[in-house]
């Protein structure tokens, strides 16, 4: 878990502003970066956004957090103001014939309008207070919102700062009160707690030992990206530096020294990608003299993102985050090039196969986005595709990668204290010809209840809806309640063995005490029949074990004893004598249905009957059924 910072004096390696350049090895060409921005199709895009007013952030859907726990309400409205804007910037930059710069003046406007940028999820002070649900952002108190920096504010002092870059004709044409204002805004909710305030509500600076998540990177590359175009006085930003390799450091101090992502590969875009766009950053803002993205602890971890792929366009998705990822394709080529991966450059070559590229600026990573409009180094649309076969195995994590012939597992030990934890120690993801066997459901829709006391009462975090068993002892005669796994770190796996695609994991200490457990030794690999689960279980006593098994499709008997084919495919899964098989549809929400393009997931239940010590085998096979 290193420090990479480690002793380096800010104030010695700080560049002057004249001799700091953004992209410090590409030239900043705004005709060429418009150019670009067109060839995307990014006029187009703005063409859908005239004639309709900006988006509305009443006071009653700030609100709307505290009463009833949405968050979606605020936020769609919220990224739709910053995306059309910095869409609007480039299509205007694109054409440069007036059409769009009412409407990017309008967006603008309304942005610094708002009584702040944190969004009402992360606003510390207003949740369970009636009298603060509503942001205070006037005298610069305590709680006041000026002293406070969350993902989305850092986004959007990014976001701002490019257009008042960029769009300084545009907008100074207009009047040069909008640039003014934008850059008064910036030093207030951005530059003043970055450079001044210590823990309060920013969490994620680790004053107090806390351990750090995405949020440390990704604000940290927004502010710099501030930094490094605003920020004029030299000893403000030598404290910008200092603090940010401060707040670096703290990060990768909890994070894996295999370079594995425990909060999936949906945050790892915003994990291990803003700290390598941090690296880069502070690269330009030192003039090259600390350029950290060769090291190879940063290799690995970018190389997670290309391990954690099981099939084109399809990923491991522990934790919070959807099987399907889209990692930047600009980006992952030029970590491939950065920092020597041949397994980056596969990802990256994929990953722009067919692909449309959003030629325009997402706002949440604004300074990656503009970067890979500039890059030189094109990704080839043909060509690549990255490794099919092999092992993988990240001992930190606990978390093994095998493909072979078609299949691809992800298995994992860990514990139930990761980032984004769901309660699924010693769970496995099975996919088979590029279609999904055995799943793990994701993340629903954020709401209050997703961080809060009642995270473990969603289903999708449960054990008993990943692909792991539940137990109860004989005596409550099969009335008594099934015991799951419980969040905390002391609930967690063994690694006993990973070799030749197989891992071996002791699970007895993921489940409390109560499910009656002495001995639960689960292995799970590939070979040279397929898919295998061999699960290890003496109780203390009798006791049952009931196997939960997530898939898409239904499980239709083949006619062979034990044997079931998923939905109308050639895959078959074969499980042990004597258990009792039910199935029921968990019903999917909005966001759920739209990933896995379906209302429903399966969840297929196996029952055993009372034993003390037994083991059982379950399989899966592509092809013809054998019987």
């Amino acid at each position: 878990m290193p420090k990479l910072f480690g002793q380096i004096r800010a104030d010695e390696v700080i560049a002057s502003p004249e001799e700091a350049r953004l992209f410090a090895d590409l030239p900043l060409d705004p005709a060429a970066l418009a150019s670009a921005a067109k060839e995307g199709g990014v006029i187009e895009q703005a063409e859908k956004l005239l004639g309709h007013p900006v988006p509305g952030l009443p006071a009653s859907l700030y609100m709307c957090f505290y009463r009833t726990g949405n968050r979606a309400d605020y936020e769609g409205p919220y990224f739709r103001r910053r995306d059309s804007m910095l869409t609007l910037l480039m299509a205007e930059l694109a054409e440069g014939k007036g059409r769009f710069t009412d409407a990017l003046t309008d967006h603008v406007w309304a942005i610094c309008e708002e009584s702040t940028w944190v969004i009402p999820a992360h606003n510390a002070p207003c949740h369970g207070n009636p009298i603060n649900c509503l942001p205070d952002s006037f005298d610069l108190g305590e709680n006041d919102d000026m002293r406070h920096i969350d993902l989305f504010s850092a986004a959007t002092g990014a976001a701002m700062t490019w257009v008042w870059l960029l769009g300084r004709d545009i907008l100074d044409a207009v009047t040069p009160v909008i640039r003014r204002r934008i850059r008064s805004l910036i030093e207030k909710r951005i530059f003043h707690p970055y450079y001044e305030v210590f823990g309060e509500n920013n969490w994620w600076m680790g004053e107090e030992g806390q351990r750090l998540n995405n949020w440390t990177p990704w604000i940290v590359s927004n502010v710099l990206t501030a930094v490094l175009i605003l920020e004029e006085d030299k000893d403000r930003r030598t404290r910008a530096l200092e603090r940010s390799m401060t707040f670096l450091d703290r990060f990768t101090a909890d994070y894996p020294a295999d370079g594995g992502c425990d909060e999936g590969p949906g945050y790892w875009g915003v994990a291990g990608a803003s700290y390598f766009d941090s690296l880069e950053l502070i690269r330009d803002l030192t003039a090259g003299k600390v350029d950290m993205t060769g090291d190879p602890f940063v290799k690995r971890m970018c190389e997670y993102i290309a391990d954690f792929r099981l099939d084109r366009g399809v990923w491991a998705n522990f934790a919070d985050a959807s099987h399907r990822v889209s990692p930047d394709a600009a980006l992952v080529a030029r970590m491939a090039r950065l920092t020597g991966s041949d397994k980056l450059a596969a990802l990256a070559a994929e990953c722009a196969q067919g692909a449309v590229f959003n030629r325009w600026v997402p706002s949440n990573t604004s300074y990656r986005s503009v970067r890979d409009l500039m890059e030189p180094y094109p990704v080839k649309k043909s060509g690549g595709r990255a490794a099919d076969k092999g092992q993988i195995f990240y001992p930190d994590l606990g978390v093994m990668i095998a493909k072979e012939s078609g299949m691809a597992l992800a298995a994992k030990g860990g514990n139930n204290a990761e980032s984004h934890n769901h309660n699924d120690v010693g769970s496995f993801i099975l996919w088979a010809g590029g279609s999904p066997v055995f799943v793990d459901p994701g993340v629903g829709q954020y709401t209050r209840d997703t961080f809060s006391s009642k995270r473990y009462t969603l289903w999708t975090m449960r054990s008993t809806y990943h692909n792991l068993p539940a137990f109860r002892r004989a005596e409550a005669d099969g009335q008594g309640e099934w015991i799951e796994q419980k969040p905390g770190g002391q609930y967690a796996a063994r690694i006993l063995s990973c070799e030749n695609g197989i891992l071996e994991t002791d699970l007895k200490d993921a489940y409390p005490p109560e499910a009656g457990l002495k001995t639960y030794v689960r292995r799970v690999g590939l070979d040279a029949e397929g898919f295998f689960c061999e699960d290890r279980i003496e109780f203390d006593g009798e006791g049952e074990a009931s196997f939960s098994l997530m898939s898409r499709e239904e499980w239709d008997p083949t006619g062979a004893s034990c044997a079931y084919r998923l939905g109308g495919s050639k895959t078959v899964i074969r499980t042990d004598p004597g258990l009792t098989i039910t199935q029921e549809h968990v019903p999917l929400e909005s966001k759920l249905s739209r990933e896995w393009g379906t209302d429903s997931l399966v969840r297929a239940r196996l029952t055993s009957e009372p034993f003390e010590n037994k083991t059982f085998l379950l399989r899966v096979s592509t092809g013809k059924d054998r019987g």
